[in-house]
């Protein structure tokens, strides 16, 4: 069974419209698939960043818990 998809609805400019239609008559596939593929890169690609962020902060001492502080933790 495929992932649970979750329903969003919005509007692009005409310039997007126009290149997601474009796509969609070069390769058959549909709109809403092209979008969601791109969007999926993209939301992976900020997972990796956030990964990223944490270790770094983790290698020098950071939760990133703290609000409206700066420095090492208990500095």
């Amino acid at each position: 069974m495929g992932v649970e998809l979750k329903d969003f609805r919005g509007k692009v400019t005409p310039e997007t419209s126009c290149a997601l239609e474009a796509e969609a008559r070069a390769t058959g596939k549909q709109q809403q698939e092209i979008v969601r593929q791109i969007l999926h890169e993209w939301a992976l690609g900020r997972v990796h960043a956030a990964s990223v962020l944490q270790g770094l902060m983790q290698a020098e001492g950071l939760t990133g818990e703290q609000r409206g502080r700066s420095g090492r933790n208990g500095e």
